[in-house]
């Protein structure tokens, strides 16, 4: 199977030698096997066809290229919707300076060189094609991990794995080559991450367990050297709480709760900087994991406290959010898991967790009689209703 990625490159008719310069040091790229081709420097008659079936769409930005109704504009608004549908990847490259970047199209992307300089300035040339190069392999890599989720969702684990492999060894080479670099950094890790994803539904969990690990060290470095960034904090977040589920699936308890803890930490920190919804999911989800492996480890209180922290948490969301299923449906659960525990308790805590139960089937309930009840919480409300026969309602 050919895994090269289809690069298709528009630019105004008075960027051509730029276009011609850049094919040109894309060529070894396509000797290389990493691309398949450049679209010629003269545009063929079937251009659009051509364009549809891209991987990659390199659009050189200039004045004249970003007009209204102009090619390289119209390429960018059908390369915009193709990357929106998941079936291509864009990256603008500055051409010439004076576009208007910060508006419309482009006002939320990132345009290479990243510095602001253009193609056709004369000073340090051959840097600013580097850079040029770079923001080309990192689309390529990109386009490797978009069509890895794709077939990690189909369930084809193997081939979504190596395609997320591909998309790493380009991420480390562009890492290798820019040490400093904390985009290509961040690439690195995410393909660690995706390719971590891949293994473990593979059922290859302790290979899962060794990419997870070295994402996370990237992760670390990555979120030290900029605190304040949420975005990393939360990648960090997520490769502690995956490493965490490797450990316990594999049954290492101590190990995967000291995992879950790491990641409660950095939650607990987004929640209370953020307090946006995700946050505070992620913060009473984890709670949650942390209760579940206390609980396999048999310390039931240790559990009972996770459960009702998480309880309380989801509680408080849940009263903000009356109209959001999900949200109202990790509350019952909430409720079903701390009443498993106090179910095995004193006869004080059987009535509390029969009180308990009776709060998650009435939250069930209510999502049902609203037509709100997800197929996946609807295993819960007859799980709910046996706890309660058994406890004696």
């Amino acid at each position: 199977m050919h895994h090269a990625v289809e690069l298709f490159v528009s630019s105004a008719p008075g960027d051509q030698a730029i276009r011609e310069e850049l094919c040109a040091r894309l060529a070894a790229f396509v000797d290389a096997g990493i691309v398949r081709e450049a679209v010629p420097a003269a545009p063929p008659p079937d251009m659009r066809s051509r364009l549809r079936t891209a991987d990659v769409i390199v659009v050189l930005v200039s004045p004249e290229g970003l007009k209204p109704g102009a090619i390289v504009e119209s390429t960018l608004r059908e390369g915009l919707v193709m990357e929106r549908d998941k079936r291509a990847v864009v990256i603008p490259l500055r051409a010439r300076s004076g576009a208007e970047e910060q508006a419309g199209l482009l006002s939320d992307r990132t345009i290479y060189p990243r510095d602001g300089r253009a193609l056709d300035a004369a000073e340090d040339h051959e840097g600013i094609f580097r850079e040029a190069i770079a923001g080309v392999l990192t689309g390529v890599t990109l386009c490797h991990v978009m069509v890895g989720d794709y077939l990690l969702e189909d369930e084809r684990e193997a081939a979504a794995a190596a395609s997320f492999q591909r998309g790493l060894a380009i991420a480390e080479r562009l890492a290798g080559d820019t040490p400093d670099d904390q985009d290509h950094h961040s690439l690195v890790a995410l393909t660690r991450d995706r390719y971590a994803d891949a293994l473990l539904a593979a059922g290859d969990g302790q290979g899962a367990l060794v990419a997870y690990k070295e994402a996370l060290v990237v992760r670390e470095r990555l979120a030290n050297d900029a605190p304040e960034n949420i975005t990393r904090r939360r990648a960090l977040a997520r490769c502690h709480e995956s490493i965490g589920e490797v450990l316990r699936a594999m049954g290492e308890k101590p190990d995967a709760l000291a995992a879950y803890r790491a990641c409660l930490v950095l939650r607990q920190e987004l929640a209370d900087a953020t307090f946006d919804d995700d946050a505070r999911r992620d913060l009473y989800a984890t709670y949650g994991r942390i209760g579940h492996v206390l609980r396999a480890m048999g310390d039931h209180r240790g559990a009972l406290e996770a459960f009702r922290t998480g309880l309380g948490l989801a509680a408080a969301l849940a009263a903000e959010q009356p109209d959001m299923a999900t949200v109202q449906g990790d509350h019952a659960l909430f409720c079903f898991r701390a009443a498993t525990v106090l179910a095995e308790g004193t006869s004080a805590e059987r009535l509390e967790a029969r009180s308990l139960l009776r709060r998650a089937l009435a939250i069930y309930r209510v999502l049902e009689e609203r037509s709100l009840l997800t197929e996946a919480q609807a295993i819960w409300p007859p799980a709910v209703e046996a706890m309660l026969t058994t406890l004696g309602t």
